[in-house]
């Protein structure tokens, strides 16, 4: 069945409104008679390939001519081919348009729709018919194919027949739908009720369960009479009315609630909206002591609002991460970029000049062959080409002399480590660099200028260093780092953190710095020995001839044996410092390992000397031997001595002996070794008082408290814990060397103006290896169990479980008498000392 024009008309309506859009936009006036004429097509042709519809020699034709002379664009003449191109498709439309009419016209009358006109001018009247007329057919077309469809989505058994019907049929239908939409708007009417149910429930007050009953049990009730339940509904909506006239009233209670509640009275602020005053005017929401009861809930609510307790560990924990992140960034960037560079500068020429300078290198050996010097010499002309090719190069002073290019500022920087031991001739070294670090300590062991002629010494320099304005310093007793010191005063740098010695032991040499020294290693469990300081008296200890003391090496090869062989300090460094001379030294040497097994000492890192052999090094345990007698101990000083006995006394890690012959009384005020003696018997300044229990040592209420709470819980716990010129509050310590710093913040020792202070103390313990937990006391007053259970959680986290409880603190010095065992251990001889005496007095 058709319903109207063929599909495809309308598809070419559509085409056609399209081309005359662009003669809207430049509108074209074509005379009536100049669209049928051929002439005129052809001169409209002519103009749209050459810009001229006629030629130069162009006779007769004067009506063709009027009529393309009445053509326009835009209401001008066409002036170029492009014009004339424009009137040409104008042309080639109205053609088109005027086959569309005639093929339209075709059905037009069959299908009783309008016809229409030929030509461009008519298409406006085209499009209105066409849309119409496409209305129509897609009516037509759709009502058959969906209709049908929309039935069976209305009735369980859709009436086919019937909507495919006559009107009859169809009003049927309707009756139909309309009987389904009185069901439909029954259903709109029973959730309208629930919905009523829903709002009236869980609302309290006389009119909301009167409206709750009236709904319940009344509306759309069979038996009650409509009447009834109208006019009963109108008494319960004139009531609600009645409650709405107090909104005012209403509206006050409201807003003075809402103001409470703001305030941090939540519950207050409940009470004044639901609890009405009695008749006897007893306010039970604001009873008479109601102030006091605000007052400190606003207490409270302060100082839960300024607590932010979450808020800083999250900020802790993100400080932690982001400080390791840029720590690992750092370590990435320098490696990467030193990767870099030698990847840069190694072409085949360097890697051969590297490999050369190798081969030299191994030629030299000692340095006394016959072929020393031509090694030397290829080995300097090597490192020309080489030396750019490895970013870091590390030798000694001799090294530097002997391999690298004799060339001033050479090297971007030099280092030089230990420089306080360094003399003149590491200048060479120092003169490479355009920029120079000098790393030194000019308390420690420097040059030794005896032996030197001084009168040579002044000769020298009047006759080099006449004009040099430091040539005061250029002497062979000044060390490197004299020498820098000097020249480069305004740019010194102390490195106050020492992270070798335990307190204990460090706090001798710390008097050396007027107390500039900041210790910031505090051991873990394994690696403390208690106590870190013994003094060891041996009784009738005597000095020897060549400066030995046999009674003390041997008390000292005896504790070396027993360290040894206790499991407890397995795998624990040993060294022996001699503070009087290198016979006593050797000495200790021999009978230790006449003793011990030498693999077993090599492992340990065993060696014996005087305090320049261990300078820049450093052992577990030292042992310090003062080999002087009370008969013979004339007064060591000087700044020599200082140095010696400031590098011996720092060599130690964990535990260090001092071994000794002689009493405090036996010293003179002036000796060096007096002042040793004094600090192993009283170390520490005697800040720490080993008589007091440990929890005397906490310094507020706030930290007792913290204390006897993990002491209660079996916790090892230090208080007042301290780590250079700092203190930590209490620390907890684990098995494994678990241990958890703990800070306890109260506003007697740590208020708002210290809490920038404090972290940058934190900070600067973390970077020495420590964890920390802080808590302030009013989060520990108002939530105790809470945060106890936080700081339960932490110390379980990091391994940390109860080892049973301190209560007070190790000692820090032994002190242990000496004498040799038996006759066949005595070490002072008669006999070898009278031989020993006889050969002195030959000399």
């Amino acid at each position: 069945m058709t319903y109207g024009p063929p599909s495809f008309l309308f598809g070419e309506i559509d085409s056609l409104i399209q081309a005359r859009a662009e003669f809207l936009k430049r509108p074209v006036e074509v005379p009536e008679p100049a669209l049928v004429s051929l002439k005129a097509r052809e001169a409209v042709g002519r103009g749209a390939e050459s810009g001229k519809p006629f030629g130069m020699m162009s006779f007769g034709g004067s009506e063709v001519k009027e009529l393309v002379g009445a053509i326009k664009v835009a209401g001008l003449a066409p002036a170029s081919n492009d014009d004339w191109k424009h009137v040409q498709r104008y042309t080639r439309l109205h053609e088109q348009v005027l086959s569309f009419s005639v093929r339209w016209n075709e059905f037009a009358e069959l299908l009783s729709v309008p016809k229409v006109k030929g030509g461009v001018a008519a298409l406006r009247q085209i499009e209105l018919v066409s849309v119409s007329a496409r209305k129509a057919h897609r009516l037509a077309t759709n009502h058959d194919a969906h209709l049908p469809a929309l039935a069976e989505r209305v009735f369980a058994k859709p009436p086919l027949q019937q909507v495919r019907g006559t009107s009859a049929q169809l009003n049927e239908v309707r009756q139909h739908l309309r009987s389904h939409l009185t069901r439909a708007e029954l259903a709109r009417a029973a959730a309208q009720l629930a919905t009523l149910q829903e709002k009236l429930a869980g609302t309290s007050g006389p009119i909301s369960v009167a409206l709750r009953k009236f709904v319940e049990r009344e509306l759309g009730s069979n038996t009650a009479q409509a009447g009834r339940i109208v006019a009963r509904y109108a008494e319960l909506v004139s009531e609600v009315r009645r409650v709405e006239g107090l909104a005012h009233d209403i509206g006050i209670v409201n807003e003075l609630a809402a103001r409470l509640e703001r305030a941090g009275g939540a519950k207050l602020a409940a009470r004044v909206r639901s609890e009405a005053v009695g008749s006897s005017g007893e306010d039970s929401a604001f009873p008479v002591s109601w102030r006091d009861a605000w007052n400190w809930a606003r207490i409270k609510a302060h100082l839960d609002a300024i607590e932010a307790r979450e808020e800083l560990r999250t900020l802790a924990a993100r400080r932690r991460d982001l400080e390791a992140g840029l720590a690992k960034l750092y370590e990435d960037l320098v490696s990467k970029a030193a990767w870099l560079s030698t990847k840069l500068g190694a072409s085949p020429k360097v890697l051969s000049a590297l490999e050369t300078y190798r081969t030299a290198v191994r030629r030299i050996g000692q340095g006394t062959g016959p072929n020393a010097t031509r090694h030397r010499r290829d080995a300097q002309k090597a490192m020309n080409d080489a030396q750019g090719a490895v970013p870091c190069w590390v030798m000694s002073h001799a090294k530097v002399s002997e391999t690298l290019p004799a060339q001033l500022g050479c090297f971007d920087l030099v280092i030089v480590d230990e420089a306080s031991q360094s003399d003149l001739w590491a200048l060479p070294a120092v003169l490479r660099g355009k920029k120079i670090l000098v790393v030194g300590d000019d308390k420690q062991v420097s040059p030794d200028g005896g032996f030197i002629s001084s009168v040579r010494i002044q000769e020298l320099k009047d006759r080099f260093l006449g004009d040099q304005p430091y040539s005061a310093v250029l002497t062979p007793e000044k060390s490197l780092y004299d020498i820098a010191s000097t020249v480069f005063a305004a740019h010194k740098v102390m490195l106050r953190e020492h992270f070798r010695c335990v307190p204990p032991i460090i706090a001798y040499s710390n008097s050396f710095y007027d107390g500039f020294i900041q210790p910031l290693r505090i051991p873990k469990a394994s690696e403390r020995i208690d106590p870190p300081l013994v003094d060891i008296h041996v009784s009738g200890g005597m000095r020897g001839v060549k400066d030995e003391n046999r009674s003390e090496a041997l008390a000292i090869a005896e504790e070396i044996e027993a360290l040894l062989s206790d499991p407890k300090f397995a795998g624990r460094t040993i060294g022996v410092v001699s503070l009087l001379g290198p016979e006593q030294a050797k000495h200790i040497d021999t009978l230790v390992r006449s003793r011990v097994d030498a693999m077993e000492l090599m492992r340990r890192r065993f060696d014996c000397g005087d305090a320049r052999l261990f300078q820049g090094s450093e052992r577990d345990i030292m042992f310090l031997s003062m080999v002087a007698d009370p008969t013979n101990c004339r007064a060591l000083s000087g700044n020599m001595f200082e140095q010696r006995f400031n590098v011996a006394g720092s060599r130690a890690r964990d535990r260090m002996y001092l071994v000794r012959s002689v009493q405090l009384t036996d010293l003179s005020h002036l000796d060096l070794r007096r002042g040793l003696l004094s600090h192993f018997g009283k170390p520490m300044d005697g800040s720490v008082d080993e008589t007091k229990s440990l929890i005397e040592e906490c310094e507020s209420g706030f930290e007792k408290d913290v204390y006897t709470a993990l002491f209660s819980q079996g916790y090892r716990v230090v208080p007042q814990v301290k780590a250079g010129s700092f203190r930590i509050d209490m620390v907890v310590e684990g098995a494994d060397d678990a241990r958890l710093a703990i800070e306890c913040d109260g506003d007697e020792f740590h208020g708002p103006d210290r809490w920038a202070a404090d972290m940058s103390r934190q900070r600067v313990l973390e970077r020495a290896g420590w964890t920390f937990w802080r808590c302030f006391a009013s989060t520990w007053s108002m939530r105790k169990d809470e945060v106890l259970k936080e700081l339960l959680d932490r110390l379980t986290a990091m391994g940390i479980e109860p080892l049973g409880v301190l209560e007070r603190a190790p000692s820090l010095v032994e002190y242990r008498p000496w004498s040799p065992k038996g006759s066949k251990d005595k070490v002072n001889d008669a006999t070898a000392d009278a031989l020993e005496a006889a050969i002195a007095a030959t000399k």
